[in-house]
Order: structure tokens, then sequence, then C-alpha cells
């Protein structure tokens, strides 16, 4: 009875795989915008000589 339960659930065959845990997404890196490094090439940019 028990093995004809188990059979009926799939705990008794072979075929079942065990899933493997999914593996965590890797952390995205803040991405830098044209607008963001327009601000930082500004901000470093020498000061401008006036002729």
């Amino acid at each position: 009875m028990e093995q004809e339960i188990k059979n009926a659930v799939g705990l008794g065959s072979p075929e079942l795989v065990i899933e493997s845990k999914p593996k965590p997404e890797p952390e995205s890196k803040p991405t830098v915008t044209i607008y963001d490094f327009a601000a930082l090439l500004s901000k470093h940019e020498p000061p401008k000589k006036q002729q």
C-alpha cells in the first residue's frame, strides 16, 4: 500500500530529478547615464581661457 502511494505521488520513480536551487542573480552595477557623465565632465573640466 505504501509503495503504491509513493508510486502514485512519484516518489518511487527514478525518473524524477531533484532540481538544483536557482542561482542568485549577480548584483547589477550602477549604470552611468550620459547625463551623469556630462555632469562629471563639466565638474572636472579645467577653466576655459578667455581671449
